[in-house]
């Protein structure tokens, strides 16, 4: 949860026109007090929170920013249960759970991106051309207005089966080279932060997710068949460590040699 009362104070001090010495003076406070709160390096005392509303005329709710504390994690339901369906194979509760979500946030890029991805999974089971139209349609906006590099990458990956699907081979291979490069992705990275056993332990996840990823796509090409991919790409591979490693390293050797 993201207190957004600093920002808040700051916003509604510039909105009127105060500086933050005539703050300190209302309140009783320093200056140097009023900076702090704004940069939100310190909060206010909860006992001054209802002066500070009044002053302004506001609610506490809105002046700590409940209304999008409340919206954040309402959001991020929302996804929990879009992904616990889509884990157990019920995809049209998925879709449904996503479009009524977006009647409400219209423009809220995860959800958009999201129902791109639940509606590629449809059209591997149902083969409906208006699935990948609509999955296209939303990914390419999403691409046009969302500066989350996390929901871009994951919707690039996904249009770039989309534009597979409708025989668009060019724009796929152009849109996949503008995705990171494996050595720079989190799986790699991320052991870098740590130091001695931890830095053992994320790389054995990382190896393992890696190792995950490849192994799936392995037995995909027996069949040369995208469906599975499409579903990783909405729901991460299966990178349980007692998935049996030893086996996966066989069946990428195999291939290798």
């Amino acid at each position: 949860m993201q207190i957004r009362i600093g920002e808040n104070l700051r916003k509604l001090r510039i909105q009127n026109e105060l500086t933050q010495e005539k703050l300190a003076e209302v309140f009783g406070v320093s200056p140097q007090a009023i900076s702090r709160w704004e940069n939100s390096s310190t909060y206010p005392d909860v006992t001054m929170l209802p002066s500070i509303a009044n002053y302004y005329n506001i609610s506490i709710d809105e002046l700590i920013g409940m209304d999008d504390i409340r919206n954040v994690e309402k959001m991020n339901k929302t996804f929990s249960v879009v992904h616990e369906y889509e884990s157990k194979g019920r995809i049209d509760e998925a879709i449904h759970t996503l479009r009524e979500a977006i009647k409400v946030y219209p423009n809220n890029c995860g959800f958009l991106s999201e129902l791109a991805l639940a509606l590629t999974i449809k059209n591997n089971t149902d083969t409906k051309s208006e699935f990948v139209k609509e999955a296209i349609s939303l990914s390419e906006r999403v691409l046009l207005s969302s500066t989350n590099e996390k929901v871009r990458c994951t919707t690039k990956a996904n249009l770039c089966f989309l534009y597979l699907k409708i025989n668009e081979n060019e724009k796929a291979i152009k849109l996949a080279k503008t995705l990171p490069h494996v050595w720079e992705c989190r799986e790699i990275l991320l052991p870098e932060m740590f130091n001695e056993d931890d830095y053992a332990s994320e790389l054995k996840k990382g190896i393992n997710t890696v190792l995950s990823v490849i192994c799936e796509k392995i037995e995909n090409s027996k069949e040369h068949k995208h469906s599975s991919v499409d579903k990783m790409i909405a729901l991460g591979p299966d990178t349980n460590p007692n998935n049996n490693i030893k086996g996966k390293i066989e069946l990428l050797t195999r291939f290798l040699l």
